[in-house]
């Protein structure tokens, strides 16, 4: 119930609802305590910190917090906005991938600092690859069409992959 409470929270424009909420044919009164916007996200769905009253029985805890969109989990990660977001992709799907996935800013800074060392018209093959964050980093420095080929043996990052290194 709590969670239903919360997405339908997320999903509404919580100016309007007030104080109070029907969930289950119950009213239930919320208290905002603090409502901050989490990671610059755009599309009306502000992070809700909420201190709940004694009608949500089945919460020990004082405060709920909203789960994180794919959108925050790419930019956490330091992928572009809807990097994982192609045609077909659940949100199952994308929370997976980006979980799997390398952290880009750290590796931003080894390949460009690598590139000193290596040739002009270097390349990259990139192995276990998931959703192209080493193929994104290498391109970046080293220039489009530089990262050659990569391998993956899960099919929706590779399809990430895929959609965007069609080549």
């Amino acid at each position: 119930m709590l969670n239903n409470t919360v997405n339908a929270l997320c999903q509404s424009d919580w100016r309007g609802i007030g104080n109070q909420y029907v969930n289950d044919g119950k009213v239930h009164n919320l208290k905002l305590s603090k409502v901050t916007d989490t990671l610059n996200c755009m599309h009306n769905q502000p992070s809700i910190i909420m201190k709940e009253d004694i009608t949500m029985e089945d919460n020990n805890n004082d405060y709920v917090v909203r789960r994180l969109t794919p959108l925050e989990c790419e930019r956490l990660q330091g992928f572009p906005d809807g990097w994982t977001d192609i045609p077909g992709a659940s949100d199952t799907a994308r929370y997976k991938a980006l979980g799997n996935s390398i952290a880009l800013p750290q590796w931003q800074i080894i390949i460009d600092n690598m590139a000193k060392y290596l040739p002009d018209g270097a390349t990259l093959g990139s192995l276990f690859d998931g959703i192209g964050g080493f193929p994104l980093c290498w391109e970046r420095t080293h220039g489009k069409g530089t990262a050659k080929w990569a391998s993956e043996i899960e099919k929706f990052p590779i399809e990430v992959t895929k959609y965007h290194f069609p080549e």
